[in-house]
Protein backbone atom coordinates (compact mmCIF):
# COMPACT_ATOMS: atom_id res chain seq x y z
CA UNK A 1 0.00 0.00 0.00
CA UNK A 2 2.80 2.58 0.58
CA UNK A 3 4.25 1.71 -2.97
CA UNK A 4 0.49 2.82 -4.17
CA UNK A 5 0.71 5.67 -2.26
CA UNK A 6 4.17 7.16 -2.90
CA UNK A 7 2.95 6.03 -6.90
CA UNK A 8 -0.10 8.44 -6.09
CA UNK A 9 2.00 10.96 -4.54
CA UNK A 10 4.62 11.00 -7.56
CA UNK A 11 1.95 11.50 -10.28
CA UNK A 12 0.32 14.02 -8.59
CA UNK A 13 3.30 16.00 -7.83
CA UNK A 14 4.55 15.57 -11.74
CA UNK A 15 1.10 17.19 -12.74
CA UNK A 16 2.08 19.78 -10.40
CA UNK A 17 5.28 20.58 -11.79
CA UNK A 18 3.82 20.35 -15.37
CA UNK A 19 1.12 22.80 -14.12
CA UNK A 20 4.41 25.61 -12.34
CA UNK A 21 6.70 25.18 -15.89
CA UNK A 22 3.70 26.06 -18.03
CA UNK A 23 2.81 29.03 -15.95
CA UNK A 24 6.23 29.98 -15.68
CA UNK A 25 6.08 29.19 -19.51
CA UNK A 26 3.12 31.85 -19.73
CA UNK A 27 4.23 34.55 -17.31
CA UNK A 28 7.89 34.80 -19.05
CA UNK A 29 5.84 35.12 -22.75
CA UNK A 30 3.76 37.89 -20.78
CA UNK A 31 7.32 39.47 -19.75
CA UNK A 32 8.78 39.43 -23.19
CA UNK A 33 5.48 40.69 -24.33
CA UNK A 34 5.61 43.43 -22.27
CA UNK A 35 9.09 44.14 -22.63
CA UNK A 36 8.79 44.70 -26.64
CA UNK A 37 5.71 46.58 -26.25
CA UNK A 38 7.69 49.28 -23.59
CA UNK A 39 10.52 49.38 -26.19
CA UNK A 40 7.79 49.76 -29.12
CA UNK A 41 6.31 52.39 -27.66
CA UNK A 42 9.88 53.98 -26.84
CA UNK A 43 10.97 53.91 -30.57
CA UNK A 44 7.76 55.09 -31.67
CA UNK A 45 8.46 58.38 -29.74
CA UNK A 46 11.93 59.09 -31.06
CA UNK A 47 10.35 58.80 -34.49
CA UNK A 48 7.12 60.82 -33.27
CA UNK A 49 9.61 63.55 -32.29
CA UNK A 50 12.08 63.62 -35.27
CA UNK A 51 9.28 63.66 -37.41
CA UNK A 52 7.98 66.63 -35.53
CA UNK A 53 11.80 68.19 -35.47
CA UNK A 54 12.19 67.42 -39.73
CA UNK A 55 8.52 69.29 -40.18
CA UNK A 56 9.30 72.10 -38.33
CA UNK A 57 12.57 72.52 -39.95
CA UNK A 58 10.96 72.63 -43.06
CA UNK A 59 8.79 75.66 -41.76
CA UNK A 60 11.32 77.69 -41.25
CA UNK A 61 12.88 76.82 -44.65
CA UNK A 62 9.79 77.44 -46.19
CA UNK A 63 9.01 80.60 -44.75
CA UNK A 64 12.38 81.86 -45.59
CA UNK A 65 12.29 80.84 -49.24
CA UNK A 66 8.92 82.54 -48.91
CA UNK A 67 10.48 86.43 -48.10
CA UNK A 68 13.22 85.41 -50.49
CA UNK A 69 9.97 85.27 -52.93
CA UNK A 70 8.50 88.76 -51.88
CA UNK A 71 12.46 90.26 -52.53
CA UNK A 72 12.84 89.06 -55.86
CA UNK A 73 9.09 90.15 -56.69
CA UNK A 74 9.66 93.10 -55.60
CA UNK A 75 12.94 93.65 -57.48
CA UNK A 76 11.45 92.43 -60.23
CA UNK A 77 8.59 95.52 -60.23
CA UNK A 78 11.56 97.88 -59.84
CA UNK A 79 13.73 96.22 -62.65
CA UNK A 80 9.95 96.28 -64.93
CA UNK A 81 9.59 100.17 -63.79
CA UNK A 82 13.12 101.17 -64.83
CA UNK A 83 13.09 99.52 -67.92
CA UNK A 84 9.57 101.28 -69.16
CA UNK A 85 11.15 104.26 -67.62
CA UNK A 86 14.39 103.93 -69.85
CA UNK A 87 12.27 102.93 -72.63
CA UNK A 88 10.01 105.96 -72.88
CA UNK A 89 9.88 108.70 -75.67
CA UNK A 90 11.24 111.58 -73.57
CA UNK A 91 13.86 109.57 -72.38
CA UNK A 92 15.36 108.08 -75.58
CA UNK A 93 14.64 112.26 -77.24
CA UNK A 94 17.40 112.95 -73.95
CA UNK A 95 19.49 110.42 -75.02
CA UNK A 96 19.50 111.49 -78.88
CA UNK A 97 20.13 115.20 -78.12
CA UNK A 98 22.69 113.87 -75.78
CA UNK A 99 24.80 112.04 -78.54
CA UNK A 100 24.46 114.11 -81.11
CA UNK A 101 22.15 111.88 -83.22
CA UNK A 102 19.57 113.34 -86.14
CA UNK A 103 16.20 112.96 -85.87
CA UNK A 104 15.08 111.31 -89.03
CA UNK A 105 12.30 113.69 -91.12
CA UNK A 106 10.79 110.83 -93.45
CA UNK A 107 10.28 107.46 -93.21
CA UNK A 108 11.08 104.89 -96.35
CA UNK A 109 9.95 101.73 -96.13
CA UNK A 110 11.11 98.79 -98.35
CA UNK A 111 8.73 97.14 -100.86
CA UNK A 112 8.27 93.76 -102.56
CA UNK A 113 7.43 94.06 -106.03
CA UNK A 114 6.91 90.22 -106.20
CA UNK A 115 5.35 87.52 -105.02
CA UNK A 116 6.77 85.76 -101.01
CA UNK A 117 6.09 82.44 -100.34
CA UNK A 118 4.66 81.59 -97.10
CA UNK A 119 5.10 78.20 -95.58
Amino acid sequence: MEKSLFLAQKRGHQKTNKNISAKRKFFLNVKVFNIFIVIAICCGGVLYLANINNTATKGFKTKELEEKQAFLKESIKRAEFQTADLQSVQKIKERVNSLNMVAVTRTEYAGTASTVAVK
